[in-house]
């Protein structure tokens, strides 16, 4: 119960913050990342996998081979959809969105 409430209260601030960028503050792209990873455990993991260790056996896109400069793809994909992967239009908002790239890229680029 308490990692929910500080995830929501993460996500808040994170979504208040807008875009996730590399000129944000640490404490500010580690708010927006903590925000992403509330929102991918809810929304992703059941098909990206847990803590983005895709186990599917390459039937979903493993979400750690994402670069920095696939951000545009990922934000396409997301609000179409892509092969079995259904649009999240409407349902995930930009912000959310954001805070899970934020997620992506702080795990990968650790």
């Amino acid at each position: 119960m308490r990692f929910a409430a500080v995830a929501t209260l993460a996500l808040a601030a994170a979504l208040a913050g807008g875009r996730t960028s590399s000129a944000q503050t640490p404490a500010a792209q580690a708010s927006a990342a903590q925000a992403g990873a509330a929102v991918y455990d809810l929304r992703c993991s059941g098909c990206h996998g847990i803590d983005l260790n895709n186990t599917s056996g390459g039937q979903v896109f493993d979400l750690r081979r994402l670069r920095p400069e696939d951000r545009e793809r990922f934000v396409n994909s997301v609000m179409s959809g892509k092969d079995n992967m259904p649009s999240w239009y409407g349902i995930l908002t930009d912000g959310e969105i954001d805070a899970i790239w934020a997620y992506i890229r702080a795990t990968v680029d650790r």
